[in-house]
């Protein structure tokens, strides 16, 4: 198929594509970094700016998004039109030439106060970023049956974000603060392109889920890295979110997803989230304990 990502050159985007290619088929990249569209292989487009006309695709993915949920409150009016008006209007040039329009959303579109909330649940988001990605959704699906939806729980990756950089102040024996009320349910950037390339090969219209199997806070998190180092858990603070400056939309004591449509069309089985941690952060976890070693040397 001739498959258009928005986004390639995000994480999501660019192991989508390598994926599709590998598959044989045809993929247009967009990406916002001028010097890239400049020296070939995807075309400029900036959600934020008047959008170029689209190229003819079987299936288009949105995977670009203002996704931190500080820039979403702080730029309110750049953040709808990057995560709304600009998906919607691509999604409604797309789908009247026939196109399938696949949208990454999010668990957050929800009220993240239950677990594993299934796929036909009303929206209820207390994060603006929530509620954007729910106008989104509502204004997308109602364009037709082109129209699929993939949310996701939070995607880890090695190298990136503060259980990164907790690994290495635990290995330098530092102690970390982590939040006790504020959970997550990690995936992995593999589990979420295998369910994206599901869903341009044989996905149907409508709202999936993708999602690990269970909750677990920061703190959690923290302490069992902690563990695998091989350090002491008291090594980390467990401390409220709601007490340190998180905002109480942002607060998520649940944020875990019913998978059963994307189950029933791969069947995925959800990850168990210290399996994603261990997964995603050995090597780090495997330096982390060398550097241990060297200053009890």
């Amino acid at each position: 198929m001739r498959c258009l990502i928005i986004g390639a050159d995000g994480t999501f985007g660019a192991a989508l594509a390598d994926s599709l290619r590998q598959g044989g088929h045809e993929v247009i990249a967009t990406t916002r970094r001028r010097h890239l569209a400049i020296a070939g292989g995807s075309f400029y487009l900036d959600l934020a700016e008047e959008l170029p006309s689209m190229p003819e695709a079987d299936v288009a993915v949105i995977c670009a998004a203002m996704a931190r949920f500080e820039d979403c409150r702080r730029y309110p009016e750049r953040a709808h039109r990057v995560n709304v008006a600009a998906p919607l209007a691509l999604a409604r040039s797309l789908t009247e030439a026939g196109a399938r329009v696949i949208l990454l959303s999010t668990g957050v579109v929800f009220d993240c106060k239950t677990p594993h909330v299934s796929e036909s649940a009303e929206p209820a988001p207390r994060s603006v970023y929530g509620r954007l990605k729910a106008e989104a959704e509502a204004c997308l699906l109602d364009l037709g049956s082109l129209v699929s939806v993939l949310r996701l729980t939070k995607v880890v990756r090695p190298n990136a974000g503060v259980l990164s950089e907790w690994i290495r102040h635990l290995g330098e024996g530092k102690i970390v603060r982590a939040f006790d009320d504020h959970r997550f349910s990690p995936l992995t950037v593999a589990h979420v392109v295998d369910a994206l390339v599901a869903l341009v090969e044989r996905g149907e219209g409508g709202i999936y889920h993708a999602s690990g199997a269970a909750d677990v806070s920061y703190a959690e998190a923290a302490r069992f890295l902690a563990r695998q180092i091989g350090v002491p858990s008291q090594l980390v603070e467990g401390v409220r979110g709601v007490d340190n400056g998180l905002a109480d939309g942002d607060l998520t004591p649940f944020t875990s997803l019913a998978t059963t449509r994307l189950s029933d069309l791969t069947g995925f089985i959800p990850p168990q989230p210290l399996e994603v941690l261990q997964t995603v952060f050995g090597r780090e976890i495997s330096q982390a304990k060398d550097v241990l070693a060297a200053l009890a040397r």
